[in-house]
Formats: structure tokens, sequence, C-alpha cells
């Protein structure tokens, strides 16, 4: 069923847990993200970015996304991830998905207040949610490499959250989108400090590759939303080496698939539980 992302990072906020956002590039890794959350009873947020739904095809990915959301037996939440395409953005709106995120964090303050408010309009005139970004998770997302790791600035923070009124917002306390080169190591008295003060539910990205226990820290301090890409791809990819290696004259791509399917949901079943959202929906 087709849920409301504000309304699922409120629950969550009160419950004292986290929901986790899960991207798909795929169909195999989308099924295995709704496989879980209905076995887990987990609400759960369904995210594409802009070059995996270019991937696919956008007609695609509207349709079936939209037909899984709705056919779930537990709350989905359609989320267009890391947007930089303003025009892409307004048409997921269009199609349907439940909130967008657009990705101004690399631009000034004020031009990301100023492209923030623009989707804000847009989306809260058809009934969609906002995410947006202060402070900047470097690494690689969605095509795009950067080196940038800025923490998020707590005044900065405020009056993005002051000037935009969004609905979810992605902070910068230490994760890295893609794979990790260095240590990790979250900043998690800026974390605690972040939600004495901002009112708006916080959001963690590039979690792939943290230790659970970190993950489960930033949560007890108050993130409601937890952002995973990397470690599905990684499982959806193990899944389908493994069957090659035990079939290598096997061509069935029903076959290979349904194992890639199993990979993705055992991965996203264990963060679900880390999590604490599941028995949740």
């Amino acid at each position: 069923m087709k849920a409301s992302l504000k309304e699922e990072l409120i629950k969550a906020r009160n419950g004292k847990y986290a929901v986790p956002a899960f991207n798909f590039d795929n169909l195999e890794m989308m099924k295995g993200i709704i496989e879980a959350a209905e076995e887990e009873k987990s609400p759960v947020i369904l995210m594409v970015t802009e070059s995996a739904a270019k991937y696919m095809g956008l007609d695609y990915v509207f349709s079936f996304a939209m037909t899984a959301t709705q056919n779930a037996s537990v709350p989905v939440v359609l989320h267009w991830d890391h947007g930089f395409d303003i025009e892409l953005i307004k048409r997921a709106v269009d199609a349907g998905f439940s909130s967008v995120m657009l990705d101004s964090s690399l631009k000034p303050l004020d031009e990301n207040v100023k492209e923030t408010l623009e989707i804000v309009k847009y989306a809260r005139s058809k009934g969609v949610d906002v995410e947006s970004e202060i402070g900047h998770v470097g690494g690689k997302e969605d095509d795009r490499n950067s080196a940038s790791n800025g923490y998020t600035d707590i005044n900065e923070a405020l009056e993005f959250e002051k000037q935009t009124q969004i609905d979810a917002l992605a902070i910068a306390i230490g994760t890295s989108h893609g794979l990790f080169k260095g240590e990790i190591k979250l900043q998690f008295d800026l974390l605690k400090e972040l939600n004495e003060k901002i009112k708006t539910p916080l959001v963690l990205h590039g979690s792939s590759q943290v230790p659970l226990e970190d993950l489960q820290k930033a949560i007890s301090l108050g993130i409601t939303k937890i952002n995973i890409g990397t470690d599905l791809k990684i499982a959806c990819a193990q899944g389908i080496k493994d069957w090659f290696e035990k079939n290598p004259g096997g061509y069935d791509a029903r076959k290979y698939g349904r194992t890639g399917v199993d990979f993705v949901k055992v991965e996203a079943k264990k963060k679900i539980q880390a999590f604490g959202s599941n028995n949740r929906a």
C-alpha cells in the first residue's frame, strides 16, 4: 500500500526505530526489497535514482514500481532519490511517487534553498513529500563522484529548515556513498545536537558497510530513515555469481534472477531487523 514519507518518519521518530530506504536498480532488487518488507511486516521506502531509472527506462520504472507499491501488504513509500534534474523530479511527482529528493547540497545555501523551494511548491500542490540535503555526503552517488564530505553545519540546517519547510532532512555526519575507502567514523555528537535543534525528521545517506551497531546508535540519537544501496547491489551480484558457479552451463534468467532476489531479501531483512522496523507495519 502506498504510504506517506512524512507520516512514516514521524511514526519512526516516536517509536525509536528507522524506516529502511532501499535503492533498486532492476526488477530482482525491487522484488527482494518488497518480499523482505512483507515477511518482516515492516514499512519500507522503495527508492530509485536518476541513473537507475534511465537505465531501466522511466516509463518501466514508473509502471512496475507503482504496481509493487500499490499491491504490497505493508506501507511502501515510493521515493525518487538524489534528484539533480528538476524536470525529472517533477515527472516523478506527476507519476505518483510518494516523495522526491532534490540534491543541491554542493551548491551555496541560497541556491539550495531556491531550488528546493521550487520543488516543494510543485510537489506539495500534488500531495507529495520532499527531502533535501544539508552538508554533503561524499563518495559516488548516481554516477557522480565527489571527494567532498562536508559535515552538516547546524546553523545552515536551521536556516534551511526554516525557509523550505521540507518533510525530511538528509544530513552529513561521516557516511559515504558507495564503497568506503577509509575509516568509518560517524559524528555522533553532531547528530545529537542536530536532533535536539531540528524538528524535521533526520535522514542518513551512504549507510552501506557502516557497522549495524553504529546505525543503531544513530537511530537512538534521532535518525528516522536510513538509505541502503550498495549492500543490496553486492548481494544481488553475489547471488547471481553463486548460481552460475553451481550451474556453469545455465542460462535461464528466471532461475539465476530468483537467486538474486533471494540474496537481496536476506540482506534487506538483516537491515530491517537491525533498524527495528520489523512488525511496525
